[in-house]
């Protein structure tokens, strides 16, 4: 057994007596090793946060900012597009989870035999799905499948993704349940379903036409690959889920109060699955609630409420400030920002539709799907920003000039 020795202790003593400031610094600097350790992790979490979640991260910035010059109030809220978001999230997530969405995926890619076949089905199958699940949704579906392929037969993937993104942004853009910015609209206007699809269907029609034609310059490259199928587990939740949908989208239609799906939803999911609940990013719904007191904050603020009105005096004022705002800051945020200070509901539908197409931080689908190509092929992002720029920008200036042309002829 060890013992200290009287001597040294007394040395030790006798250092810290005669130096008294160096005892001081050596207790200080042993307590500043774990507190910069701290600040190291607290960094990290910070940077990770807002790299992974940007959209997040910058409307919890932009709501707490705002707060400090205007009162927030309840009111901003629209409680109504929150629970119709959270609801439709729950279905989609347990139709994932139960291998749905991808046996279908995987069905349809394996009749495919060559590139452009391949991209023209997965764009098709990312279109429709995005009609009924949201494009985020759609993407993380079909992205993965197409990275799959693309690794086992060894082409470049990066058009066919790019098209595939476009895919889903544009066909979410027929449905009010397609993406958020829809069923904000649609919401925060009281739109019938006839007036809505009036205007959203000539969008859906156009657009589909020109990725047809985008796919066609692709070379039809054979390829030979067979995906093992994707089995549907659960089968009678999947039928219960499929069949609590239609309750849903009445709410959403306003056919029936959102108040009692939600309860019904609720309930079902609790009875069936409740671990789906844990799994939903409810950071899309914090990020429409912060968007949600921040637009309430500077609608409030004389300065930025004149020219806010200003950007959205005449339709097509509307529709070009949706469109370029949302190269800026996203769809999302350029919807709840202008909806506020405009009647123009059809200029502004097609301004924040359209103007999900463009920069990647135009459409939240968009950063998805790059994050998800970048992790596979990390060495190729250059080729997918290029290729990305390229195709989006063709079809946002094509797309960006018929519709314009039609508001003006309306005028």
């Amino acid at each position: 057994m060890k013992t200290s020795d009287p001597k040294q202790s007394a040395g030790s003593k006798e250092v810290s007596a005669v130096h008294p400031e160096r005892a001081a610094f050596t207790r200080l600097s042993l307590i500043q090793i774990p507190i910069r350790s701290l600040f190291v992790r607290i960094w990290r979490t910070i940077h990770h946060e807002f790299t992974e979640h940007t959209l997040f991260s910058v409307s919890l910035i932009v709501a707490a900012i705002t707060s400090c010059f205007s009162k927030p109030q309840w009111g901003y809220i629209d409680v109504k597009v929150l629970v119709c978001l959270f609801e439709l999230m729950l279905i989609v997530k347990a139709l994932e989870e139960y291998g749905l969405l991808g046996h279908i995926a995987v069905n349809i890619v394996n009749r495919c035999r060559d590139e452009r076949r391949l991209t023209i089905g997965l764009c098709v199958i990312s279109f429709l799905l995005s009609m009924f699940t949201t494009n985020d949704v759609a993407i993380l579906t079909v992205i993965p499948i197409l990275i799959i392929i693309a690794q086992t037969c060894g082409f470049s993937a990066a058009v066919s993704c790019v098209l595939v993104t476009a895919a889903a942004s544009l066909g979410s853009s027929t449905t009010p349940i397609g993406n958020p910015q829809n069923l904000y609209i649609f919401s925060f206007y009281r739109m019938s379903p006839t007036s809505f699809f009036r205007d959203s269907l000539p969008l859906c029609f156009i657009s589909l036409l020109l990725l047809t034609v985008s796919c066609l310059l692709i070379r039809p490259q054979k390829i030979q690959t067979k995906l093992d199928g994707i089995p549907v587990t659960e089968k009678k939740k999947v039928t219960a889920f499929l069949l609590l949908a239609v309750p849903v989208i009445a709410g959403v239609l306003n056919l029936i109060p959102y108040e009692f799906t939600l309860l019904l939803v609720l309930v079902i999911a609790i009875i069936l699955d409740r671990a789906l609940i844990r799994k939903l990013d409810y950071r899309l719904l914090l990020t429409f609630l912060f968007l949600f007191v921040a637009v309430g904050n500077i609608s409030h603020m004389p300065e930025l409420k004149g020219q806010l009105a200003a950007l959205t005096a005449t339709p097509f004022k509307t529709y070009v400030s949706a469109l370029f705002l949302s190269q800026i800051i996203s769809n999302v945020p350029s919807t709840v920002m202008l909806a506020p200070f405009t009647t123009h509901m059809r200029e502004l539908f097609y301004g924040v539709n359209i103007g999900g197409l463009g920069t990647p931080i135009a459409s939240l689908a968009s950063i998805i799907a790059y994050s998800l190509f970048c992790r596979t092929f990390a060495q190729k992002k250059l080729q997918f920003i290029r290729a990305f720029l390229i195709y989006n920008f063709i079809l946002l200036i094509v797309l960006g000039a018929v519709f314009a042309v039609v508001i003006i002829a309306k005028m």
